[in-house]
């Protein structure tokens, strides 16, 4: 019996992915220390919402070497770059990244 389309998932947050978040934090903080936490929550609830079908952004590469696919979910101006590891039910976050900047060639 498969599991059904509304089961949640377990979010994991990279240490990688972590990092990038407090260097997001500090970076606003600098400019607009009022709005680094608004920032960094709209960004942790969009995250919160890949507990239910996470598989709905889009494929934004798939890893050979690997063996996954890489998606990527906007929150404007940033990208969120995540695998869906599907036999566990989790999905891992593997990077946080202003949308200016260059996508990541590489993931963990």
């Amino acid at each position: 019996m498969s599991p059904s389309p509304l089961a949640t998932y377990r979010i994991v947050i990279s240490p990688q992915a972590g990092a990038q978040l407090e260097e997001i934090f500090g970076y606003i903080a600098q400019r607009s220390p009022q709005n680094a936490p608004i920032v960094i929550d709209r960004i942790l609830t969009a995250i919160d919402s890949l507990k239910t079908m996470p598989s709905r952004f889009k494929v934004e590469r798939h890893d050979r070497r690997l063996g996954y696919d890489v998606h990527s979910m906007v929150v404007a101006p940033h990208l969120v770059f995540y695998r869906v590891i599907e036999p566990d039910r989790v999905v891992r976050i593997l990077s946080v990244r202003h949308g200016a900047r260059r996508r990541p060639r590489r993931f963990e």
